[in-house]
């Protein structure tokens, strides 16, 4: 055999090779532990009920006289669930005290597990950034209804708006791709979309949507509904062209789009998970099966049987519910390709 016929050894491309050590492995082994033991991928720490805001698709607001789980036992729950995502959210949780203290605790009691914080913005400043990931928190976060003024008012916060332009601005572009701007659609703002998708392209950070639902407050005038449906159908083919040309929405083209048949069926897409794929932790310790339905269960067993087991609720699609449901095949295509974008960074 000639030197030119002999067989050429093959050769993986860089990006195969980048995109496998990108993988987190100890988080992929966690999740794929909780898929088979059928434990929540996703825990909400509600750290309080208590809010700066009073912002128009929510019940949060007025100030609650509550009880606080101490840190070692919220690390307790987590540690029992073992979840590759916590968010701290709330209420607003950047009026919890010690907020710094209780990511280490969390990230050194229930490692692997990826940290985000879920924030109104007002309260958050470089500094306070900085700290928070410092402790462990990988990703901020930051609620954007308008881009523009326009956010201030559907807040009730005045200067909202450009105080979170302004903190943008003092990052450091790599430490901004930890932030993302998360806009709920409803009937006033959802062709905000493309504007909202750029203006975080241009600030160098991501974008993520989630859709409106009456069950915090009972209002039904922010559904999309009537034409106005088919006119979102159209805003969300233009934001996936967006997404597959510019890479920073991370919201997958599979809940975008569950999000039209959410508004086309009148505010229902059947029976969710909660309980099962996500849950939250209230503030005292307890566990609800999601943000609106509290309820006070001691372990996460007393949930899955009195709630999850009957639960018929469909009137919702959060961020959470929406990323915490999505088919095997979908979470995992999904987050090859985030990988695949992270390593090529």
């Amino acid at each position: 055999m000639t030197a030119s016929s002999a067989p050429r050894p093959t050769r993986v491309p860089l990006w195969k090779d980048e995109l496998w050590a990108a993988v987190p492995w100890p988080l992929a082994f966690q999740g794929l532990a909780g898929y088979v033991l059928r434990r929540p991928w996703c825990l909400s720490f509600e750290l309080t009920h208590n809010c700066n805001a009073h912002c128009r698709h929510c019940h949060r607001g007025d100030a609650v006289v509550e009880q606080r789980a101490t840190p070692q036992r919220l690390v307790e729950v987590c540690r029992a669930l073992r979840p590759i995502v916590a968010v701290l959210s709330g209420g607003e949780p950047l009026l919890y005290p010690d907020l710094a203290g209780l990511v280490r605790l969390l990230k050194a009691g229930c490692d692997p597990i990826r940290v985000f914080l879920n924030t109104n913005g007002a309260l958050l400043t470089r500094d306070r950034f900085d700290e928070l990931v410092d402790a462990g928190v990988d990703e901020v976060l930051v609620s954007l209804d308008y881009p523009d003024d326009r956010h201030d008012a559907f807040r009730a916060i005045p200067g909202l708006f450009p105080r979170i332009r302004g903190f943008v601005a003092s990052l450091p572009p790599r430490e901004r791709r930890r932030v993302v701007l998360t806009t709920v659609f409803q009937a006033d703002n959802f062709r905000e979309a493309l504007p909202i998708a750029r203006l975080a392209l241009d600030w160098g950070v991501n974008a993520n949507f989630s859709a409106y639902t009456p069950l915090r407050t009972g209002d039904r005038r922010l559904m999309i509904a009537g034409e106005n449906v088919a006119a979102f159908g159209a805003v969300v083919e233009e934001l996936i062209a967006f997404k597959k040309e510019h890479g920073n929405v991370s919201t997958s083209e599979w809940v975008l789009r569950n999000m039209v048949r959410f508004f086309a069926n009148g505010g229902e897409l059947g029976r969710c998970r909660a309980g099962r794929r996500m849950a939250v932790v209230n503030p005292d310790g307890t566990l609800s099966p999601c943000g609106l339905h509290v309820r006070d269960y001691p372990t996460h067993r007393a949930l899955k049987r009195k709630f999850t087991a009957r639960n018929d609720c469909a009137a919702c699609y959060t961020s959470t519910r929406g990323n915490s449901e999505r088919p095997f095949r979908n979470l995992l295509l999904d987050h090859v390709e985030h990988l695949r974008r992270r390593a090529r960074a």
